[in-house]
């Protein structure tokens, strides 16, 4: 540490949760109101909802193992992510806390799955800037690869020849968005004066949200975070950055191919459902996702993958998109939930993993414990 955090107050645990719990279940309840509503929507548009349980129930045994398998695959490739970004941790208690977090994000409205991991990594020894400096990392990296995806899509599409006006407009749009994010995280990895003032400006409407604007942490300190994390991105870069971009790559491309299988699965061929068309309707519905409104994005997501689908087929194949998506989400949605309980139940009984949460700079702490949706620490 510098002298500045040597002198500076040390503190080893962060605030309580910022959200109320009667604000936890007022959103819960808005929520399952619009999931409600999102599936009433798609339910009612589909003519044939026998046509539905067929398509799933058509799902061979071969296709479901593979499937599976495909599913613990990206999970562990997740885990590796934070094993790499945060020294020590390891990849079992990386999927621990990935599956565990994951449970909670999925079911419980806000920022729950982050603080979740924060508490799992603090409850291990580990600093909450070892968390935030991951979490930014891991995050902006898949968050990169979300912004860049439509352009590999569409030039996937053209390549193939699947090159339908609907199909174009989709993928061209987010690509514009696309590119221009792209400059952004360009121009933040090479001047740190830009990366000063991301940092300020993102500090500022973090703490404007999160209702913190005369606490701390202040702007300067998300600034300050901000530096770091560069400072932090190219020493990470320089040691694992390589490993670290395969792992959040494949999760990328590992998820598309999940989709892939689900629509094959269900009987949508490759003429009635081209490749190209797979990856522009994946890479621009994970664009359009990249925040989640909803737990997890469930009942948004699911209404997004069956719109972009039926937009690109000509509203044909009703039943078949809805199974598709439907076997698609109940893996990658529902499956991490089921997994995440026993995680949960192993981080709860596994006691000798557990250590006295170290001491660090009441700043640091307070800049992660915003970004996980906690109180700043007390001083």
């Amino acid at each position: 540490m510098s002298r500045h955090e040597d002198e500076e107050q040390q503190v080893t645990e962060t605030g309580p949760p910022r959200t109320k719990p009667s604000e936890i279940i007022v959103r819960g309840l808005l929520t399952l109101l619009l999931i409600g509503l999102i599936a009433w929507i798609i339910l009612g548009n589909v003519s044939d909802l026998e046509a539905v349980g067929e398509a799933l129930q058509s799902v061979s045994a071969q296709a479901g193992v593979l499937l599976i398998f495909m599913v613990l695959a990206v999970q562990c490739l997740i885990a590796t992510q934070w094993a790499l970004t945060v020294p020590g941790l390891g990849i079992v208690r990386g999927l621990v806390a990935v599956e565990g977090s994951a449970a909670v994000s999925n079911t419980v409205p806000g920022p729950s799955g982050t603080a979740t991991r924060l508490g799992m990594l603090r409850s291990w020894g580990f600093y909450t800037e070892e968390f935030a400096r991951s979490w930014l990392f891991t995050s902006s990296l898949t968050n990169f690869m979300v912004i860049a995806g439509p352009v590999v899509g569409v030039l996937i599409a053209i390549a193939i020849g699947d090159t339908s006006w609907q199909l174009l407009v989709l993928g061209l749009v987010a690509a514009v968005l696309s590119v221009a994010a792209i400059v952004i995280v360009w121009m933040m990895v090479r001047r740190e004066a830009f990366a000063y003032k991301v940092g300020a400006l993102a500090g500022r409407v973090v703490r404007w949200g999160a209702g913190v604007a005369r606490r701390k942490p202040t702007q300067t300190d998300f600034a300050e975070a901000a530096v770091r994390f560069r400072t932090g991105l190219i020493e990470l870069w320089s040691h694992n950055g390589g490993r670290i971009v395969a792992a959040v790559v494949a999760v990328y491309i590992g998820n598309g191919l999940i989709l892939a299988v689900s629509m094959r699965a269900v009987g949508l061929g490759i003429d009635e459902l081209p490749i190209g068309s797979i990856a522009v309707v994946y890479t621009v519905v994970r664009l359009l996702t990249i925040v989640n409104i909803t737990p997890g994005g469930v009942g948004v997501v699911e209404a997004l993958y069956t719109g972009a689908f039926l937009i690109v087929t000509d509203n044909q194949y009703q039943s078949e998109i809805v199974a598709g998506v439907i076997l698609f989400r109940g893996l990658t949605y529902a499956g991490p939930i089921i997994m995440g309980v026993i995680a949960l139940l192993v981080w709860r009984f596994r006691r000798k993993w557990r250590v006295p949460a170290r001491p660090e700079p009441a700043t640091q702490a307070a800049v992660g414990a915003t970004l996980a949706g906690r109180e700043p620490p007390e001083k």
